[in-house]
């Protein structure tokens, strides 16, 4: 038994006509999930608040701290800063991009009295 659809010698031309015209990513492409999920993973082991992220392969973002979103797109992490500038990173190292992005830890002031050095003789 025969039917039209599945005999039809033009079919296979179609299915390649279309299968040339629909772009895939090759293997090696870059997945700008993976590399958010890499800067996870550094800063996971430094911040203690709570960070978010979502995306796709094109494009992914992650919630850093209040106010600060990482965007990963066209292998670049970039975000806004405290002063509103945008800084970019490339996202081939996430290691750097974790230091850039943890805060600096909070100067200590000396107490009164006690400092590392007396120059009183003992």
């Amino acid at each position: 038994m025969s039917h039209w659809r599945l005999n039809n010698p033009r079919a296979g031309r179609v299915k390649t006509a279309l299968a040339k015209r629909v772009k895939h990513q090759p293997r090696h492409a870059f997945c700008a999930e993976r590399a958010i999920t890499a800067l996870w993973d550094e800063l996971v082991s430094v911040s203690t608040r709570p960070m978010y992220r979502a995306g796709t392969t094109d494009l992914a973002v992650m919630s850093v701290r209040r106010g600060i979103n990482v965007w990963c797109r066209d292998g670049k992490f970039f975000w806004n800063d405290v002063f509103g500038s945008t800084v970019t990173h490339p996202a081939s190292d996430p290691a750097g991009a974790a230091a850039r992005l943890t805060p600096a830890p909070a100067r200590q002031t000396p107490e009164p009295g006690r400092h590392a050095l007396s120059l009183a003789p003992a």
